[in-house]
């Protein structure tokens, strides 16, 4: 089960890789240690379908039933999340070299999703996955962003600029950094300075 807490590890297996970035998906929008329990539900209902690897049972469980089990599973949004998951599954993608454009051509995963990947599964990834406590964290610096993530490629381009340049300064990586404004805001604290 996915660890929120903990989510950062640089040498993944490929069922690790797989898992992960089904926790990305199905996260958006939604409460980490919620979807983290959900997305377990799921991979253990599947466990005794064909396979070796989280993907390999998807695609051996098929799409019909899909949605409604993500559903079940307590997965929101499970139709648009089915579909990019379904896509995802046949799209051979190796997720140890794959870039950011390539998992946002697959339908569903945008720039954050992309991004909060990379940077938690790869030790030199050079990108930030502008979620609210981000954007907090930065507001709480004194700039103008956005409560929510940006949809404007040119202003989530900006941000995400800035949010390195603070990385950078912590002399963190970039994936304990925004783990640590993670745990900061979710224990209720208003932020400090990091």
């Amino acid at each position: 089960m996915i660890d929120p807490n903990n989510i950062t590890k640089f040498s993944q297996t490929k069922e690790e890789l797989e898992e992960v970035l089904l926790f990305w998906i199905c996260v958006a929008g939604k409460t980490a240690a919620v979807i983290s329990k959900s997305l377990d539900r799921f991979l253990k209902s599947i466990d005794n379908y064909e396979g070796n690897t989280p993907f390999e049972k998807i695609k051996s469980f098929g799409y019909d039933n899909l949605p409604e089990r993500l559903k079940e599973c307590g997965i929101g949004c499970y139709s648009l999340k089915a579909k990019s998951i379904w896509i995802l599954v046949n799209s051979d993608l190796d997720l140890r070299t794959c870039t950011l454009e390539e998992l946002e051509d697959i339908y569903g995963i945008g720039r954050k999703t992309s991004r909060c990947f990379l940077m938690h599964s790869r030790e030199n990834a050079r990108c930030a996955g502008l979620d609210t406590h981000i954007l907090k964290y930065l507001r709480g610096k004194g700039y103008n962003v956005p409560i929510s993530t940006p949809g404007s490629k040119r202003q989530y381009l900006e941000i995400e600029k800035l949010f390195l340049k603070y990385a950078d300064r912590s002399e963190k990586s970039i994936a304990k950094f925004d783990l640590d404004i993670w745990k900061e805001y979710a224990n209720g604290n208003k932020g400090k300075d990091f």
